[in-house]
């Protein structure tokens, strides 16, 4: 071992061991919790956040996790360096990196980073009772983006699925690469026993491969197989080479890369169905996170129109494709767009997929949905599923959780 080498290794020991100082604070904080028997109050689950995104304390943190051949090819120093995220340009995004101001930990570090702060934040004030964690990684080549989400798997059951999830209301995602569908399902099955990982994750820049191909079939099998849905979040934001190319090219500003974010998914939809995979795997289900839902109506019957009129040059799609979605896919609502509330519920009434929908916040991004604020704009006969139901069920999640300090409720008492 080189003297470079040596140093690298005690800096990493160094972080570990502060993570680990970290950890036997939260464990002392969990004890005193249990001196005042707060874990043995339950209260019942009102609201399921579909969306949350934590992030380590450090890089240094992390690269810990990842296999030391791998640290300095993953996480580059120097003059390789990833380029700025030019068209994720969010309002103050230099000085915020796109969080939210107030979710940075009063003990220090980036928001969404202290499992504690967020509990206070969005399970004790804003009365989310179960969060599903979708960590945003990627990188440009296939064997470097399988690692760098393997050490995340690594980091996250460590970090947020161990200690710090005592009440047991952290739900994981098992962080995938779409290039190596092969390489994915290994990694599924390695994840799938765990008791807090609750689905797969994967980008839906899959370089020009549409959801419904053969190629991810690996993938779909062991996560259908293993009872988890296959969730996609977009994530890459560099110049090119992650982003999503559109028909008419690159984007030229930020709006119209937001804007056009559903697009994506529509094709990919669309693949799905068409191309057969809910057919070659029954039992496979898609959540499309944070891409709208106002467009999968429209989309559905687009679709049922152009099965009826050519459903003989598609004789392995055997019902109608929006028979497909309704059974296979679910949409996560943040973005929710800001319109007039009476209309936007008629909308959502009409569309009839109150099935489907299920409630999230994208805590502690700066774009976050209150539940408070969201809950008025879904219809009253819709609501409960849209919050709860729906993602209860997709997820087999409890009907009670462990109270947190601040939870004084009883079953029954209702939402914060």
């Amino acid at each position: 071992m080189t003297a470079d080498e040596r140093l690298r290794e005690e800096h990493d020991t160094d972080e570990r061991l502060r993570e680990e100082h970290r950890v036997i604070e939260h464990r002392e904080q969990a004890v005193g919790l249990r001196d005042q028997d707060i874990h043995d109050q339950h209260i019942e689950v009102t609201i399921v956040d579909t969306d949350v995104h934590p992030l380590p304390v450090s890089a240094d943190v992390l690269k810990s996790y990842a296999p030391p051949e791998w640290r300095d090819t993953v996480w580059p120093t120097g003059n390789a360096v990833a380029p700025i995220p030019y068209f994720y340009d969010t309002p103050d995004s230099y000085k915020t990196n796109s969080l939210r101001v107030d979710a940075a930990p009063p003990r220090g570090g980036v928001a969404g980073s202290d499992p504690d702060f967020a509990a206070k934040q969005l399970l004790i004030d804003a009365g989310v009772s179960i969060a599903s964690l979708e960590p945003m990684c990627d990188a440009q080549l296939p064997q470097a983006e399988h690692v760098l989400k393997s050490t995340y798997n690594d980091w996250l059951a460590d970090v947020w699925l161990g200690e710090n999830n005592w009440h047991g209301r952290w739900r994981g995602s098992i962080s995938v690469s779409a290039q190596v569908p092969d390489q994915a399902a290994r990694e599924i099955e390695r994840w799938a026993p765990h008791p807090y990982m609750a689905q797969v994750l994967m980008t839906p820049q899959t370089r020009g491969i549409p959801f419904g191909s053969p190629h991810f079939d690996p993938l779909y099998e062991a996560a259908a197989r293993n009872g988890l849905p296959v969730a996609t979040h977009l994530m890459g934001q560099t110049p090119f080479e992650l982003i999503p190319l559109y028909p008419v090219g690159n984007p030229a500003h930020w709006h119209d890369f937001f804007a056009s974010w559903p697009l994506l998914y529509v094709s990919h939809l669309m693949s799905l169905v068409f191309d057969g995979a809910f057919d070659r795997h029954p039992d496979l289900r898609v959540v499309f996170i944070e891409g709208g839902f106002t467009w999968a109506m429209p989309a559905m019957w687009r679709m049922d129109r152009i099965w009826e009129a050519r459903r003989g040059d598609l004789p392995h799609v055997r019902r109608r494709p929006s028979e497909y979605v309704r059974e296979h896919v679910r949409f996560t609502t943040q973005p929710i767009e800001d319109v007039d509330t009476v209309a936007f519920r008629d909308y959502i009434d009409m569309m009839d997929l109150g099935d489907n929908l299920m409630f999230s916040t994208d805590y502690p991004h700066w774009s976050y949905d209150s539940p408070a604020w969201a809950i008025k704009r879904f219809p009253k006969d819709q609501a409960e599923r849209i919050m709860r139901g729906n993602a209860t069920d997709l997820y087999g999640l409890p009907s009670t959780v462990k109270a947190l300090p601040g939870e004084r409720r009883s079953v029954g008492d209702g939402a914060a």
